[in-house]
Formats: structure tokens, C-alpha cells, sequence
């Protein structure tokens, strides 16, 4: 049974051969994603969509480029950063974070603390400067290594440790201050 890197190597293969069945399913396979990430940069749900549909038509357009040695959606994510902040200059919005997880528990009160946390956090996190936000909504919402988000931002992973390092420390102040 081939591993999920084999499956996307060989849709990205399929779709290079004009196979629109492998494109759908590259589209599938990510675009949840791409969305969650877009819009929780955007905060606007339209506005989302359109990124992400821009997102996958440069993704498409550029397949021939992508270089298989490395991870397919780092570099679908390096798109879809890109993407969002041609958004941003072309519109000069100041983006927003907001997660929308909530813990799931069976306790109410825990449940209702674990709440008022995650509204408290994302109601400070939005006092970040953007990359600061973006740092910590790709390391911590979306997983992505220290490398892989240097591959994305094109900044170096020293500076990435750092700068996240820095926007955890400003979050728990911010955090303390509005206690």
C-alpha cells in the first residue's frame, strides 16, 4: 500500500498528464486546509474562497515547476501565503487570527474555562503584528516544522524560532495584562 507521499506524487504525475480525476483529487485533499489557513488570515469568508481558488489555479498552473524532492504542501502553503498577501496589497487590509477550536469535554465547567481561554487568546492574539500571527497559526494550528515554515515565509529558521519564541512571550504578557 503506497504511502500518502507516493498518492500525491502520483496524482501531481496524473495531473501533469492533463488527468483532471487527479486534479479533483488534489483539490480535495487540500483545499480544507488552504481554507482554514487563508481564512483565519482574511477573516472573511468570501474573500477565503477566492484566495484559495487563486491559490489552486497558480498551484496548477505552476505543477510543472514543483520540485518532488520536497513537500508538496509546503509548497502549496508557500502559494497560498503568497497569495494572501498579493491580497493584502492589493486591498490593504490589516489582517486578523481567529481560531476557531474550542475544547471538546464532557465536564461543562471545564468545557466553559477552556472556552473563556480560547476567546481570551484569540482576542489578544489579534494585538500581534501580522507575522507574529502568522507564525503561531502555522506552528501551532497548522503543525508545520520550523523548516517547513521557513520554506513558506522564505525567512531563515533561526529567525523563525526566534520571532516565535518573541510572539509567545508578547502573547502571555498581552494575556496577563488583560486579566
Amino acid at each position: 500500500m503506497k504511502n500518502n507521499i507516493e498518492k500525491v506524487a502520483d496524482l501531481i504525475e496524473q495531473a501533469l498528464n492533463n488527468d483532471e480525476d487527479a486534479c479533483q483529487k488534489i483539490l480535495n485533499l487540500y483545499k480544507g486546509r488552504i481554507f482554514s489557513y487563508v481564512y483565519r488570515m482574511v477573516r472573511n469568508f468570501h474573500d477565503a474562497e477566492d484566495i484559495t481558488f487563486d491559490t489552486f489555479i497558480k498551484c496548477f498552473k505552476a505543477l510543472g515547476r514543483f520540485d518532488t524532492s520536497k513537500k508538496f504542501s509546503t509548497w502549496l502553503f508557500t502559494i497560498a501565503h503568497n497569495t494572501t498577501f498579493d491580497f493584502f496589497r492589493k486591498n490593504k487590509h490589516e489582517y486578523e487570527y481567529l481560531d476557531e477550536r474550542h475544547g471538546i469535554t464532557d465536564d461543562i465547567v471545564e468545557k466553559s474555562e477552556k472556552k473563556r481561554k480560547m476567546a481570551q487568546i484569540e482576542k489578544t492574539l489579534v494585538q500581534l503584528p501580522p507575522l507574529d500571527r502568522e507564525l503561531v497559526v502555522l506552528f501551532h494550528k497548522e503543525e508545520y516544522s520550523y523548516q517547513e515554515i521557513s520554506e513558506i515565509l522564505k525567512i531563515p529558521v533561526t529567525t523563525i524560532k526566534t520571532r516565535l519564541h518573541r510572539a509567545r512571550n508578547k502573547l502571555s504578557k498581552l494575556i496577563q495584562e488583560t486579566k
